[in-house]
């Protein structure tokens, strides 16, 4: 299954399998200089979001593939630490795979 996410202050939209929600973060995870500067919080998000569109990994099933799209404080491009802190929190939520896009 593949899921887009897309990532605002503190909020995350989780599509898949034709469902679309909005997850407004319980614990703030996005600080004044990083759109995730709180990872576990972050994780705590996209898991809530990937069990509301049931992209949950079951036995015999495989792990929901991600395409996560920072779309805010991204002005200049995505350090490399932005990079992985992005995909890391995907990979801790459950996914197989994590692919990271700048929005369109």
């Amino acid at each position: 299954m593949d899921v887009k996410v897309e990532i605002y202050k503190n909020r995350m939209v989780v599509s898949g399998r034709g469902k679309a929600v909005t997850v407004d973060a319980k614990a703030l995870f996005t600080t004044n200089r990083l759109l995730v500067g709180r990872f576990t919080p972050a994780v705590h998000c996209l898991r809530e979001g990937l069990d509301l569109i049931g992209a949950k990994s079951f036995l015999g099933f495989r792990k929901p593939l991600l395409l996560i799209i920072p779309c805010e404080m991204v002005d200049g491009g995505l350090s490399e630490i932005e990079e992985r802190i992005l995909r890391e929190v995907g990979l801790s939520a459950g996914s197989g795979k994590v692919e990271v896009r700048p929005r369109d």
